[in-house]
């Protein structure tokens, strides 16, 4: 298979002739990985940190812009930039990513309507994460639900865009829960569930997040057998951390409980034996380390 020859279709999936910092971005071509977590990977064994990664992104937007302001075929060029250098500030936990998901945002605001509405989705849950984060839920209310509304119709018109609705699901669901309103929150992670083999995490985060809105409206039944189904999942698929899963369960239930909880999904073949020896054996662990703690 060839290898892609732009930078910015490596980074941002949209090719140009923009080349910068290229004793860096070269060897990175070269390699022919995609997305800003491969490059800041790459970066890293370079032996830089994250502010390496931040010169380039923020020499290839000056760029975008200076060129946008002269052509405007490369709008969706500057939109794929901005949302992912605000992605990239999100994840450091920086302020300034506001200010580039609302460019990303007033850039793709016209494709609403349109197939590729799915872009102005995916800048508008991460413009939520952001104001969750930032202690504004009334904007964030807005951007998921909108962000959700948006894909479900993608989805009611064509299956290739399932991922983009269960994601808008989970975030939405994830959202009211975050909100105290857990049994809303279940609406739309149960959907969710429903197409959890579009998810790359196999359905075990929206597994996990149902267990926490069923705990937080005292079903606790129904949260340790989430809570545990999320954990079999996640011996595969990861995203969910195992010990976290298996560790809430614990705190509303003995290690018996949740061990037969364990043992009934087994029985109903939602886990297999493989699952089960997994999970029994890091719950007894985790069980040994409660009991020795001072």
């Amino acid at each position: 298979m060839a290898k892609v020859s732009s930078l910015t279709e490596l980074l941002f999936g949209v090719p140009s002739d923009i080349e910068v910092y290229p004793e860096i971005t070269r060897g990175f071509l070269e390699k022919g990985e995609y997305g800003i977590d491969a490059f800041r990977k790459y970066v890293r064994e370079l032996g830089y940190s994250d502010a390496k990664v931040e010169e380039v992104l923020l020499e290839i937007y000056r760029e975008v812009k200076r060129r946008c302001a002269e052509d405007p075929s490369y709008e969706e060029l500057l939109a794929a930039v901005c949302s992912e250098i605000g992605a990239f500030y999100l994840d450091l936990g920086y302020e300034g990513a506001e200010k580039f998901l609302l460019e990303a945002f007033n850039l793709r605001n016209r494709l609403y309507g349109s197939e590729r509405a799915f872009l102005l989705a995916n800048t508008m849950n991460k413009l939520g994460i952001f104001y969750v984060q930032n202690g504004k839920p009334e904007k964030a209310e807005i951007m998921f639900e909108d962000a959700y509304t948006i894909v479900k119709e993608l989805y009611e018109q064509s299956k290739e865009f399932e991922f983009d609705y269960a994601l808008a699901a989970i975030n939405l669901g994830t959202f009211y829960f975050e909100t105290y309103r857990s049994d809303e929150g279940l609406k739309y992670l149960f959907e969710a569930l429903k197409h959890k083999h579009a998810l790359p995490c196999g359905g075990a985060v929206p597994y996990f997040n149902v267990a926490l809105c069923c705990q937080d409206l005292g079903e606790y039944d129904k949260a340790i057998e989430f809570y545990v189904k999320a954990s079999a999942i996640a011996l595969d698929k990861g995203f969910v951390d195992i010990e976290e899963s298996l560790g809430r369960a614990l705190k509303i239930a003995s290690p018996e409980q949740v061990y037969f909880k364990i043992e009934e999904l087994l029985n109903r073949g939602e886990i297999g034996r493989r699952e089960f020896v997994e999970l029994t054996s890091i719950l007894r662990r985790l069980d040994e380390c409660a009991n020795s703690s001072p």
